[in-house]
């Protein structure tokens, strides 16, 4: 599996002038998975039925609430940790910070090591540009780029199916 992205025009100001250059930027879905979505996908990786996955992620969502409503950062084992941030105005003497003045400021996740390891391992596939680019935009080195890539696609999933095919002719073969 491979990581979706197109290609896009940014302007880089790193060098102090303006640049445009091209950039590899994630492709946005139409629409995140929702917990029903990921509770049936889970349910085909593992033993566990839809309904018991889909309930086990609404009461993590709650309890996860709840712990961090007093103060308790939530770490899930090999995924990372929620934790809050607390913001105030700043004051002259300390018994003027008081609960009223006193706010979360924000929630954030933090993935642990081995998760961003694993996440950042992942192998990234280019959406041909054909199909978001208008046509008057693709030049001849982008058309051809397409046709690699979708040979070198085609290569990949043929590629295995006749390697299987010629190890079982051969291991018929011995037979004989």
């Amino acid at each position: 599996m491979a990581v979706p992205y197109v290609v896009r025009k940014k302007a880089d100001l790193t060098s102090g002038e303006r640049k445009e250059l091209w950039y590899g930027v994630p492709k946005k879905l139409i629409d995140p998975i929702r917990n029903r979505e990921f509770a049936e996908y889970m349910e085909k990786r593992s033993g566990f039925h839809r309904g018991q996955i889909d309930g086990i992620l609404t009461e993590m969502v709650d309890a996860i609430r709840s712990l961090l409503s007093i103060g308790q950062p939530v770490t899930i084992e090999g995924l990372g940790t929620f934790h809050t941030s607390l913001t105030s105005p700043g004051f002259e003497r300390p018994e003027q910070v008081t609960p009223g003045k006193v706010s979360v400021s924000r929630v954030y996740f933090v993935a642990c090591p081995e998760f961003s390891r694993e996440v950042k391992k992942m192998k990234c596939m280019r959406i041909p540009f054909n199909l978001y680019m208008p046509e008057e935009m693709l030049t001849k080195e982008m058309k051809k780029a397409d046709r690699e890539q979708e040979r070198e696609e085609y290569d990949r999933m043929v590629a295995p199916e006749i390697e299987e095919e010629v190890q079982e002719y051969t291991a018929f073969s011995f037979k004989l």
